[in-house]
């Protein structure tokens, strides 16, 4: 057995003590985030669970209960210890996992999550560049951590910025032929809790992350409909540029030679409003200009992150899951094969409707 595993049996009752009998919230901590990150040698897992304590003015205040265990200690009794109530995760907002456990795999730890019929589907799992056991003590909004955590990831999920993620999707995608899962990256320090990127995996392992305005390219190559994005397109003259935000897009593939040499077509659609330009008048040549210089880009920059993706030999996209739909004689091995020197084209059409503000 796993020896992570083997460890997270013995310390995730910590969350899931009393999730299958009825009790009286006075009765119980209701954790609302869970941190996991690995202690100083690679045997030692350290847990690190929050219950926000209500105050009679209504203000919040995070207490956190943490321990860690080897595979020769019981770790349930020690924080049971601690804390006056037992531990239940039927209001888990959030899991978080340090990024050096998750290069090793997380697989066991969400699975244990996915199995405990009180875990909501939709709970939602990150990847974390900071001290969980430190950072997590820090109140970083006027509500729980469990709580600000989720909404932080929801409302980057619903600005366009993070690709749709959750429990059940991480755990479906891992499981799924010709894709590999994805996570928000967050980074926490003493200040602040801020999203940094989108967390990419080989199967259940953390290989890197996606920053920067890469994220609104693998948002406009990833989802099959999307809206919210914002790109910024450079007009060549120096200090000339027009903000772009994204209204709706979709995406299509075409796929040639599916079961002998795959060659891989990727097709964007988009309608996009003109938010900023800092030219002088914003005439339907310059619109046409600006449609024409951002289709380049999003093609440009899309095929330089898929050739990314390649070398890494991760499939964030499921482009092997589109393959897969394509061929009656689908083999796995074969695709891996194949996959990292497949030709994939991007191909964009951007449509213009309105413009905003110019200077």
């Amino acid at each position: 057995m796993n020896k992570y595993l083997c460890i997270v049996i013995i310390l995730l009752p910590l969350f899931l003590t009393g999730c299958l009998k009825q009790k009286i919230l006075d009765d119980v901590q209701l954790a609302t985030a869970a941190g996991f990150e690995l202690g100083d040698d690679e045997n030692t897992l350290i847990a690190t669970a929050v219950v926000p304590i209500y105050k009679p003015d209504l203000a919040v205040i995070n207490k956190t209960y943490t321990s860690s265990s080897t595979l020769s200690k019981i770790i349930r009794d020690q924080l049971n210890r601690k804390s006056p109530k037992p531990f239940v995760s039927g209001k888990i907002e959030v899991a978080l996992y340090d990024k050096k456990l998750a290069a090793k795999g997380i697989h066991e730890i969400v699975d244990t999550f996915r199995r405990d019929p009180s875990t909501g589907a939709n709970m939602f799992l990150a990847v974390v560049d900071g001290d969980l056991k430190k950072h997590l003590q820090i109140q970083y909004g006027e509500t729980d951590n469990g709580m600000y955590l989720s909404n932080l990831i929801e409302h980057n999920i619903e600005s366009g910025i993070l690709p749709k993620t959750n429990l059940h999707l991480f755990t479906k995608n891992y499981h799924e032929e010709g894709r590999d899962p994805i996570l928000p990256f967050l980074k926490m320090d003493d200040k602040e809790a801020i999203i940094q990127g989108i967390a990419l995996f080989k199967e259940d392992k953390y290989i890197d992350y996606i920053k920067g305005e890469d994220n609104y390219i693998f948002m406009f190559i990833n989802e099959k409909f999307t809206s919210d994005a914002t790109l910024t397109v450079s007009l060549g003259e120096e200090g000339i540029f027009a903000s772009v935000f994204h209204v709706h897009s979709t995406r299509k593939y075409k796929v040639k030679n599916a079961e002998t040499n795959p060659e891989i077509s990727l097709t964007v659609k988009a309608e996009a409003i003109i938010q900023e330009y800092s030219g002088q008048e914003l005439t339907s040549e310059i619109k046409e200009e600006i449609e024409k210089k951002m289709e380049e880009d999003i093609k440009f920059k899309a095929e330089r992150l898929i050739g990314q993706f390649q070398e890494l030999n991760i499939d964030p996209l499921g482009i092997g899951f589109q393959v897969r739909h394509r061929s009656r004689k689908w083999d796995l091995k074969k695709w891996e094969d194949l996959y990292p020197n497949i030709p994939i084209e991007v191909n964009a059409a951007i449509k213009i409707s309105e413009a905003g503000v110019t200077n």
